[in-house]
């Protein structure tokens, strides 16, 4: 059994707050006819699926709009529901409904994230950063990133190095403006190795 022991108010969100310290976000709308007040017992499955059939359909919303808008990973969507204070529950029901709908799928958004970012000349440690922190597993990421063009990608490198040489004052010191270009394509997640070749075949093209 459950009890609850009070409501908190946060503008059309109410907190249901429960003796044993769990708390539980919904609409104050969801209450209107549900005639709960304090210091009233449920069951503990039966207070769950009320919670359940007010936030799933919220939530899915969310996940599809999100969607609608670009295409996201698995732990984006996860994180942005959590921050809007679904429960775990129904945040998984959300994920496994987009998943087998195929509207969800990690692998895709990683190889299609690769591609977008190397045609934007981004680097591979740069785009590995990226997707770790949309929750993609290193295994998908090592994979998506094997297949990249490294011809295309020292291309890219140096048209980013004569780019940054181009901003170079005429008057700079030289080693210092051959340090800045390479650091400008480690910071784009070039590696320092290919840096280096990208800003010399870029400076000899000057």
């Amino acid at each position: 059994m459950v009890r609850i022991k009070a409501f908190e108010n946060h503008g059309s969100n109410v907190c249901i707050c429960l003796d044993d310290g769990r708390k539980y976000w919904l609409k104050k709308t969801d209450l209107a006819d549900s005639c709960l007040a304090v210091n009233d017992e449920m069951d503990t499955e039966d207070f769950c699926q009320f919670v359940r059939i007010h936030q799933y359909p919220r939530a899915l919303n969310q996940a599809v709009a999100m969607l609608a808008r670009r295409p996201c990973s698995k732990g984006e969507i996860t994180a942005r529901l959590q921050r809007s204070k679904y429960t775990s529950e129904v945040v998984d029901l959300v994920i496994y409904k987009l998943e087998k709908e195929k509207l969800l799928n990690d692998r895709e958004f990683c190889e299609q994230w690769v591609q977008y970012r190397l045609g934007r000349k981004y680097g591979p440690a740069f785009i590995h950063r990226e997707l770790k922190t949309k929750g993609i597993p290193e295994d998908m990421i090592v994979s998506a990133l094997e297949d990249r063009d490294e011809t295309d990608e020292l291309m890219n490198a140096v048209s980013l190095a004569k780019k940054a040489w181009a901003r170079a004052k005429p008057d700079s010191d030289l080693y210092k403006s051959r340090q800045k270009v390479i650091a400008s394509l480690v910071r784009k997640g070039y590696s320092w190795e290919m840096a280096k070749e990208a800003c010399s075949t870029a400076e000899t093209d000057m």
